[in-house]
């Protein structure tokens, strides 16, 4: 029963194009939503990856300029936060292995209603101002993140309805 919802939460992604990972077969070839995301992962990403990491960071941490003034930007703070949180509490009081599919799968939990404010405040944004360009400037960095983090958190629902043996 519980493979069966985590199927059917795992269609949406799928209909986007998302499609099982080739090869992996064995445990010594994990897909990659099923890698482990630890600081030894994040140490070896390549620095290009680094780079874009802290520049997504920094632009969520860039709403806290503005969130006296913009319900949106406070949206924006409590997805970042609620997602980091999210991943310290599950890993640290080990409820889950933090591997790369489920920690893009809180992204897109916790972001998308970051996105949807931002989206509904972009009208009344003078695209000048220091909202406006932040707003969408996070909104386009939100949508290249989506790209990769909707494709393995769908995949990380797929092998979690498979009960791939990495997930066991």
């Amino acid at each position: 029963m519980m493979r069966a919802r985590t199927a059917a939460l795992a269609l949406p992604f799928l209909a986007f194009g998302v499609a099982p990972e080739a090869g992996a077969s064995s445990l010594a070839e994990l897909p990659h939503s099923l890698e482990i995301w630890d600081n030894a992962a994040r140490l070896a990403l390549p620095t290009w990856l680094k780079a874009w990491l802290g520049l997504l960071a920094l632009s969520f941490v860039a709403s806290l300029a503005f969130v006296r003034r913009h319900p949106a930007a406070r949206v924006v703070a409590l997805g970042f936060l609620g997602s980091h949180v999210t991943v310290a509490l599950l890993d640290g009081a080990d409820l889950a292995v933090m591997r790369t599919g489920l920690v893009s799968l809180l992204h897109v939990v916790f972001w998308t209603p970051a996105a949807v404010a931002l989206l509904r405040a972009l009208p009344s944004a003078a695209p000048g101002s220091p909202f406006g360009i932040w707003s969408r400037l996070l909104l386009g960095i939100i949508a290249v993140a989506f790209v990769f983090d909707l494709r393995d958190a769908g995949m990380y629902l797929y092998y979690q309805a498979s009960g791939h043996p990495a997930l066991m």
